[in-house]
């Protein structure tokens, strides 16, 4: 498995409202953090490049780290945000992933 940091200092444009993550969908079992044991849930956020297209990441937070007025088109910030890739059962696997979301004030 490899872990890596990505600038936290970047604001991140909120594309859709956190859904629930499931270990598994079908039974219904919520994924949860390993650390805490807080459900996750998955927030898209776009990464701005100046000069290029934006990124669209998809970042997995523990639920009670997410602002509860969070809404699209806000700006936030990802506290410990990182890239994690692995394989598993032959299948190569990636996440983002943050321990935290932060609202950003306008102005």
């Amino acid at each position: 498995m490899l872990v890596l940091p990505i600038d936290g200092s970047q604001t991140l444009l909120v594309l859709a409202v956190p859904a629930p993550q499931f270990k598994d969908k079908a039974n219904g079992v919520a994924a949860t953090d390993r650390v805490t044991g807080a459900p996750l849930v998955e927030v898209p956020l776009a990464l701005t490049v100046e000069g290029g297209q934006p990124q669209v990441l998809r970042v997995s937070v523990p639920q009670p780290s997410v602002p509860k007025d969070l809404a699209v088109g806000q700006m936030v910030k990802a506290s410990g945000l990182t890239f994690v890739t692995g394989e598993k059962n032959g299948r190569a696997w990636q996440i983002f992933r943050a321990s935290a979301l932060t609202a950003v004030k306008a102005g």
